[in-house]
């Protein structure tokens, strides 16, 4: 009797457990889309401006979001607006260098990651320089964007309760509890 109170026990056990992963949906189930991104203008002239949406709930309402660049001379690039809206919404503007050229990798880090590619073409004259090279408002890329606000982890998306995992790990330890009890009568007699 006591062996089958305990497989009963430690089987409960491992499909309290085993619940979350038998739960996921199949694919196929229509679940919500994340919000999206677009990159408006992804090949820019050098003294071009490309700018990166964010639709609303991408990130956490005001999150300031970190943002790196890199590519060539990416440190005379610049941006600005990488603090989300009241709904999670961003939109980044990008101005790369005068003399820059290539492909420009922009590196958001936040809540989720994403990283949009521009590509700058030369059809400027780059001694010339841009309207964009010494404006104030714009952080220089590579160096980090000011901190607004209190730091705060980043939501991981954990959905199992801790009710859950606490009632296996109760049903777990009383499996165990009984098998060790009928060991310890057997030994007796």
């Amino acid at each position: 009797m006591l062996k089958k109170l305990a497989a009963i026990s430690l089987t409960a056990g491992a499909l309290v457990l085993a619940a979350p992963a038998a739960a996921s949906a199949a694919p196929g189930d229509s679940y919500a889309e994340p919000p999206s991104v677009l990159v408006d203008t992804p090949v820019v002239d050098v003294c071009g401006e490309s700018t990166v949406v964010f639709e609303p709930g991408y990130f956490q309402p005001g999150e300031n979001v970190s943002v790196g660049v890199s590519g060539a001379k990416a440190a005379d690039a610049s941006y600005s607006g990488n603090v989300a809206s009241a709904e999670g919404a961003m939109e980044l503007s990008f101005s790369p260098p005068a003399d820059g050229e290539g492909n420009y990798s922009i590196a958001f880090s936040g809540t989720r990651s994403y990283t949009a590619v521009i590509t700058v073409a030369h059809a400027h004259d780059a001694a010339a320089g841009c309207d964009h090279d010494h404006d104030p408002a714009a952080a220089p890329a590579g160096a980090e964007a000011p901190q607004t606000g209190e730091l705060a982890l980043a939501a991981t998306g954990g959905a199992v309760p801790p009710v859950v995992i606490g009632g296996g790990l109760v049903a777990l330890a009383a499996g165990g509890l009984l098998v060790a009890t009928g060991v310890a009568r057997r030994r007796r007699s």
